[in-house]
């Protein structure tokens, strides 16, 4: 094979995860490329809050991670999970070992999961700007230090392997022409979900549609790429999403969170259908819902309902995160979304109902129930925090689409506890690595900031793992 360039390690996808297996090789001694499909790195987690799972003491983490991956239906083998809680552990100290200032910015979000009181999230102290996020910020930093080749506007399209199967390579679309890559000692596929891929999100995920807020670059390509040499797959229903509002004018979506609490979600037909309060990256499990009499899915799209005083207390769509950061500025008071048609306003609740094309009566009364449950100080259907009780207030009211809203997904190739690409009998593809959210070891459950710490975690582990492997002869 007549190579146009040869590499120790190829990596393909600059996000999180590909640029911590580019660091930890690049510093066990050995050479690196990373190829990028999008014109600049960073991907899904330039597009996060920068937020990182890290673990406080071994046996906690363990029980937590195990914890989640043993509800319903236990994928994960517990080797893999001991790999991921033991690294999780390091994550802050490999951060700061390399210059990194910490500080911690949250905790489990499932404090009742035995384990719970050892995990921490932590977030890089640092600007977070319309460009880039502290986080991202600081890898790209490290690759720049170490002088880490990157082909941008570079997307690869197969794997290459040898006559016994091995992962040898990789063809890269590079300035309009193919090139053959050659990886002497493996390829670590690093390149986000599929978030944008209409076909995968229709027969993988239990809904649809589905619109993201991330990256446009994760339409599934390291997916078929892994299947064509053979992989298994694993974790494709496991989706981490939100509520958000999707303008035809914009590829991403845009996260909605009103900044007051005289607010409601309700369906197609006028009616409440959970609290409001649920946790950001759970939404799909409640709008999920298919309705065998109707034949359709009543709560996609569904509404978010609120008043004038939400309307004043500032923007509904978040901009702070996201794909869209940089490229729309919401209005403080939402008016220039009204003007837009993107959220809906009328004097009256029979009024927006005849605009929404829901019965009025059924709004009206799923109002006054929610401002009597305001009222008593309990919400008596779906337990929102009474904190968050709040009734809406007389007229004008107003409204918004919501949608599903991928923060990511997290099916992909399966992968064992050296970050090696299975085949479906469980056997490692030879040469072949996989980290991030590209077969994610989550899978129904999902802990925030899990993804950016598996990046660290498996990034390293990858990195590890390729860096070390017996090199292969590609010059005979």
């Amino acid at each position: 094979m007549k190579w146009d360039e040869i590499t120790e390690v190829l990596i393909v996808g600059c996000g999180g995860a590909g640029a911590v297996a580019a660091i930890t090789a690049r510093d066990l001694g050995v050479q690196v490329l990373i190829v990028e499909k999008m014109e600049q790195g960073g991907g899904n987690t330039n597009t996060a809050m920068g937020s990182f799972l890290c673990g406080g003491e071994m046996e906690g983490t363990y029980q937590y991670l195990e914890s989640i991956s043993s509800l319903v239906f236990p994928t994960v083998e517990p080797e893999i999970i001991q790999a991921f809680a033991k690294e999780c552990l390091s994550n802050r100290e490999w951060l700061e070992n390399l210059g990194a200032k910490t500080h911690v910015f949250g905790q489990a979000a499932f404090p009742q999961l035995p384990g719970a009181e050892a995990i921490e999230k932590r977030i890089i102290i640092g600007p977070n700007k319309k460009e880039e996020n502290s986080f991202w910020a600081f890898l790209r930093t490290q690759l720049e230090t170490r002088s880490i080749r990157t082909w941008f506007n570079s997307p690869a399209r197969d794997l290459l392997t040898d006559p016994q199967g091995r992962v040898i390579g990789a063809v890269v679309q590079k300035e309009g022409q193919e090139k053959l890559v050659g990886a002497q000692r493996g390829v670590i596929l690093a390149c986000g979900g599929f978030e944008y891929n209409e076909w995968l999100k229709a027969n993988y995920l239990k809904s649809y549609p589905f619109y993201a807020l991330g990256s446009p670059g994760n339409t599934g390509e390291g997916i078929r790429m892994a299947q064509k040499v053979g992989a298994d797959l694993w974790h494709m229903t496991g989706v981490s999403a939100t509520l958000g509002f999707k303008a035809p004018e914009f590829t991403a979506a845009f996260m909605v969170r009103p900044a007051a609490n005289s607010y409601l979600f309700v369906d197609q037909n006028g009616k409440r259908f959970t609290s409001e309060f649920v946790d950001i990256h759970a939404y799909n499990f409640v709008v999920d819902f298919f309705d065998p009499q109707s034949l359709n899915f009543p709560r996609i799209p569904c509404f978010l309902i609120f008043d004038e005083a939400t309307r004043q207390a500032g923007q509904i769509g978040l901009t702070a995160i996201g794909y869209n950061r940089g490229l729309y500025e919401w209005s403080k008071n939402n008016e220039k979304e009204i003007r837009a048609g993107w959220v809906t306003g009328a004097e009256s609740i029979t009024a927006l109902a005849n605009k929404l094309n829901i019965n009025p009566s059924q709004l009206k009364n799923t109002i006054n129930q929610y401002n009597y449950y305001c009222q008593i100080g309990e919400d008596l259907e779906f337990h929102r925090p009474s904190k968050n009780l709040t009734p809406l207030e007389p007229g004008p009211y107003y409204a918004i689409e919501l949608w599903p809203c991928l923060l990511n997904t997290q099916g992909g190739p399966r992968r064992n506890a050296q970050a090696q690409i299975l085949y479906p009998n469980g056997r490692p593809i030879p040469g072949l690595y996989s980290a991030g959210e590209l077969g994610s070891i989550f899978n129904l459950v999902y802990q925030g900031s899990g993804n950016l710490g598996e990046c660290l975690a498996f990034g390293r582990i990858a990195g590890r793992a390729a860096a070390v492997a017996s090199p292969v002869n590609l010059f005979s």
